[in-house]
């Protein structure tokens, strides 16, 4: 009876019930795991070791080991070999007799490897939620316990000092609680700790291997907790995925709370993840060190480059930097020199441009000049139509930045500026080598091109690529850098403007009737 009593004095009926309460808002609080599952797309990529966040009719989002990725429902083919339930695409009426839209470009044709990802880690997320809720409940649990025993033992009850030492604790043990959540809360996104490898939509082949080069093209030794805590090893992992996606550009942009990575793949920019802002800083300055870039300048532009090693063949990359008001923009341009070049039929250009083209690149003297925007494929016109010529008997050399193909026989010169080779002073330099044709990577200033000119008029075919909207307004771009309109009229013998054409997925096409007015505009 004296061991019932001290047991109902000490712990009431009342606490009992409340425990058991809290015991059921600590299950409510622990998230419930969800395995990993394997999506497989249309084109071929799988993505493996994910969460599903969201999946309706229109969109599935992803959580990946770097991030958030968010795919239309019409481009994924299964989720754990379970196809994706959508409504089947109307079915259009059948076409009038007319040719069908077919994509013409090599490149469509091709089975390309896709990424995956692999963890290497423990990836936070819901783990910090369990933590936090048992944070809670643990300090729930113990104010109430000691606000009941402070009241149901008597001693406390005379002595003013112990009950002011009771209060405290109990009123500083629930914060306890919301402070190891604050701590350990999970955020938007997690780091990247995933090694990319290639899962190409056929028979089974090596993963893709990616290491980064010196300037001396020798591997970088790097231990793995260094590359971890450097952010190297999440750059390998974006690049080794930028790659095998066959994008032209890496954006990294720094955002108000986190850094967002995008994918420039087939003309269109597409958002590939994000980052929390210390991660992101991390794999700038990695990338930044890569491209011997100071690490330590974030007030001013800047510009360098570095490659990489992949069973494909060496890829490299160009890096500018930027100030932005939330941070350093760093920009990437992929130069994969071993892509193969293209030939003047696979440019998808007609059969009179093909003619036209071909006449012109065999004259001994001149300018050909290739516009269009950034990333239109101007240099691959260009280098199909040199490899049209016969470099056993041309001298042919060349002056770029930086050497984006490797032509046989030709003499190729890269831009250095901390060498002091820049395109003025290369281009003096080739013309003291005796050359038949001169390629100039792009006529940047008046210097170059006034120079690029007169090699055209004394005996030599010149060509190079400007930034213009069309043919017509290369004559003017050459007047404001200085050319006299004479020159341009005596040296110029052909313009080519070009834009890119995106092709259609074999995977996730479907049939389109072209109307009346499309067939007209097309020709």
């Amino acid at each position: 009876m004296r061991l019932r009593g001290r047991l109902s004095g000490r712990f009431p009926v009342g606490w009992v019930r409340m425990r058991w309460r809290w015991l059921v808002v600590a299950g409510a609080l622990l998230p419930e795991p969800s395995g990993a599952a394997v999506v497989k797309l249309q084109d071929g990529t799988v993505y493996e070791n994910v969460t599903v966040l969201r999946q309706d009719e229109r969109a599935v989002e992803l959580q990946i080991p770097y991030g958030t990725v968010v795919l239309r429902a019409d481009s994924i083919r299964s989720i754990d070999d379970q196809p994706v339930d959508r409504p089947p695409p109307a079915l259009p009426p059948a076409p009038p007799p007319a040719p069908s839209l077919q994509p013409t470009s090599p490149a469509a044709r091709q089975i390309q490897p896709a990424a995956t990802a692999e963890p290497t880690g423990w990836v936070p997320g819901r783990m910090e939620g369990a933590i936090a809720g048992f944070a809670i409940v643990i300090g729930g649990w113990l104010a109430t316990l000691l606000w009941v025993q402070r009241d149901s033992d008597r001693r406390y009850a005379s002595r003013l000092a112990a009950r002011r030492w009771w209060n405290t604790v109990a009123l500083l043990v629930p914060f306890v609680g919301p402070v190891v959540y604050l701590v350990v809360r999970p955020r938007d996104s997690s780091p990247a700790t995933a090694r990319t490898a290639a899962e190409p939509s056929g028979p089974p082949r090596e993963r893709l291997a990616l290491e980064f080069l010196d300037e001396h093209h020798q591997p970088i030794a790097c231990p793995p907790r260094a590359a971890e805590l450097s952010g190297l090893e999440s750059a390998q992992a974006l690049l080794a995925e930028a790659v095998t996606q066959r994008a032209s550009d890496v954006h990294i942009e720094p955002q108000e709370h986190h850094f967002r990575v995008r994918f420039r793949i087939d003309g269109m920019l597409q958002e590939r993840a994000t980052f929390e802002k210390s991660d992101g800083q991390r794999i700038v300055a990695a990338l930044k060190s890569l491209a011997q870039i100071d690490v330590a300048e974030k007030r001013k532009a800047q510009d360098g480059r570095f490659s990489v090693r992949t069973p494909l063949g060496d890829i490299d990359f160009r890096a500018a930097t930027t100030v932005a008001i939330h941070g350093e923009k760093l920009t990437l341009r992929i130069l994969d020199r071993k892509g193969g070049l293209l030939t003047l039929q696979q440019l998808g250009l007609s059969r009179v441009m093909q003619d036209q083209l071909d006449r012109v690149i065999r004259s001994r003297a001149g300018m050909i000049l290739a516009t269009g925007p950034t990333g239109s494929g101007k240099t691959s016109t260009l280098y199909a139509a040199l490899s049209r010529l016969d470099t056993k008997r041309l001298n042919v050399m060349t002056i770029e930045d930086p050497v984006e193909y490797e032509l046989a026989g030709a003499t190729q010169i890269p831009v250095n500026v901390k060498a002091g080779v820049t395109y003025e002073s290369g281009l003096r330099s080739i013309l003291r080598q005796d050359p038949d044709v001169i390629f100039v990577g792009e006529m940047r200033d008046a210097e170059a091109a006034t120079i690029a000119i007169r090699a055209a008029l004394t005996g030599h075919l010149v060509f190079s690529t400007l930034h213009t909207k069309d043919a017509l307004s290369t004559v003017v771009r050459l007047t404001e850098l200085g050319v006299e309109r004479q020159q341009v009229a005596s040296a110029l013998l052909l313009v080519v403007a070009q834009r890119l054409v995106r092709t259609l997925c074999e995977g996730c096409r479907e049939p389109y009737t072209a109307a009346a007015a499309e067939w007209a505009e097309l020709g």
